[in-house]
């Protein structure tokens, strides 16, 4: 037997081993799920006997396109994640609190049987940041919360699934058709959100009580929060304007456009000033980035703005805006946010290592909170609006620094892997710039609001994982050094 074959031998028993076992295991577990079902019905347990009998097939769905999982969690989140009990709760538990965990272990279950051609990405320090963020927050909930289970409940809300939405991405590492077959998911969000939010100021009757509380004022769709829904347009707008604009045919180009002036549009609607600059500074972002598309985009823009403008159909909502820029009421809404501001540093003084404990910010922040100036006072408590000060405080610079990592880290991965992004292609360098801009969007946004609605938090990792993912696939690494004594480089050995 030669060297080789002597090397590839391991290699090829462990192949035959992984197979052999994993049609064991599905032998086993078959039998056993046959029994259990059998035993379910007869117990006169038919909801829990149709789960079982529905997983095979979810399975199968999952592990060959566990991006499925993604799309379908995109389409229904939004229309769940901010509910009053009842029925709609239940999805909510079955879309957002389970699919992405079982898409998870359907991917693992797949790899474990040998059942995947494609090898899964390794992870890294960024992923190892994120868990240990979470280790830390549960320490920091055990440690320090007054009600913990309640905490817990909203970590694995906010927190958890969101990041598991991030591997979900991350470890699926999807090409060119796979991101396409995201666009219809993102269509629907932005078309369904627009619809609703464009009702609750012509006929609020006809929406949900949870959907038209802030009717009038701001522009919120299903989703309670004007941030939240403002991010989400700059999400959907700027995603499927990059997309559509490499489509083939020109009605697909010109669909993109239009949609992407629709999300600019409920921005605007969404009257927060937040949004409003996160949508400036990305947008402006993404026209230098499309710059070439900016004949087509006048074309098509411009028109509207004037007939709008001639219309009269947004008097209203213009006379708001200005309300919200230059009214005393709104100076004193920016300026009520100081105290808070100069309280996160004080308790981060105070508790510079592991902070005053996860969402125990109202909790200690009274006392620290004082006169600013002469510009305001501190005469009643005022609430954090930003997300960055807040962490600080509450969890220290170790929670800090965990909590940020992962877009740190993955912004000098950027830098390093931008020579060799792809200069044309859908996930390419304008992919790449364009995710980063969103990834702006929501970091401006979050300097001014604690965001705690988990489709913007979930559209924030969704995005963080389209990213890592093509940012890894073009990253250099070091490698060892080959027979002429030069290190090589991943894309070197490519």
């Amino acid at each position: 037997m030669t060297d080789s074959q002597t090397a590839l031998a391991p290699a090829e028993a462990r192949a035959t081993v992984v197979p052999t076992t994993g049609l064991a295991l599905v032998i086993v577990a078959t039998v056993a799920g046959g029994a259990v079902i059998g035993w379910l019905a007869g117990a006169g347990l038919w909801d829990a006997a149709l789960v079982l009998i529905l997983a095979l097939p979810v399975f199968v769905a999952l592990h060959r396109r566990p991006l499925l999982a993604v799309a379908l969690w995109l389409i229904v989140s939004p229309l769940v994640s901010v509910t009053d009990g009842g029925g709609v709760r239940h999805i909510y538990w079955g879309v957002h609190r389970a699919l992405p965990v079982i898409a998870l272990a359907a991917l693992a279950v797949a790899r474990l049987l040998g059942l995947r051609a494609r090898e899964l990405p390794r992870l890294g320090w960024p992923e190892a940041l994120m868990g240990g963020y979470v280790v830390v927050t549960l320490l920091s909930i055990g440690y320090t919360a007054p009600d913990a289970q309640g905490n817990a409940h909203l970590l694995y809300d906010t927190v958890v699934i969101p990041m598991c939405l991030y591997l979900l991405v991350r470890l699926s590492d999807p090409d060119e058709r796979e991101v396409r077959r995201l666009v219809p998911a993102v269509v629907t969000i932005l078309v369904i959100q627009a619809a609703i939010g464009l009702f609750s100021w012509k006929a609020p009757e006809l929406l949900p009580d949870e959907w038209v509380r802030k009717a009038g004022e701001r522009t919120t769709g299903t989703l309670r929060s004007a941030d939240v829904f403002g991010t989400t347009m700059v999400f959907c707008g700027l995603f499927l304007l990059h997309v559509g604009l490499r489509a083939s045919r020109r009605a697909g180009r010109w669909a993109a456009i239009s949609l992407f002036l629709l999300a600019m549009v409920m921005v605007f609607l969404s009257f927060s000033r937040a949004s409003w600059l996160a949508a400036l500074l990305a947008t402006t972002g993404g026209l230098l980035l499309y710059r070439r598309h900016l004949g087509q985009l006048a074309l098509f823009v411009v028109p509207v703005l004037v007939l709008v403008w001639v219309s009269g159909l947004l008097t209203q909502q213009f006379d708001l805006a200005e309300y919200r820029l230059s009214s005393a009421r709104s100076e004193e809404s920016a300026l009520s946010r100081l105290p808070a501001a100069q309280a996160a540093f004080r308790m981060f003084d105070r508790e510079p290592v592991a902070g005053w404990g996860y969402q125990n910010f109202d909790r200690y922040s009274r006392p620290f909170q004082g006169q600013v100036g002469d510009l305001v006072g501190a005469a009643k408590p005022h609430a954090s609006h930003n997300l960055y000060l807040t962490t600080l405080a509450e969890q220290g610079i170790i929670g800090f620094v965990l909590f940020v990592g992962p877009v740190v880290l993955w912004l000098v991965r950027t830098k390093a892997a931008f020579p060799y992004l792809p200069r044309t292609g859908l996930l390419g360098r304008d992919f790449v710039v364009t995710l980063w801009l969103i990834v702006g969007a929501y970091h401006v946004t979050n300097n001014f609001s604690r965001m705690y609605v988990t489709t913007g938090l979930g559209l924030f990792w969704i995005t963080l994982g389209l990213l890592a993912s093509v940012v890894e696939r073009y990253r250099p690494r070091a490698a060892p050094v080959g027979n002429s004594g030069k290190r090589l480089t991943q894309v070197d050995r490519a």
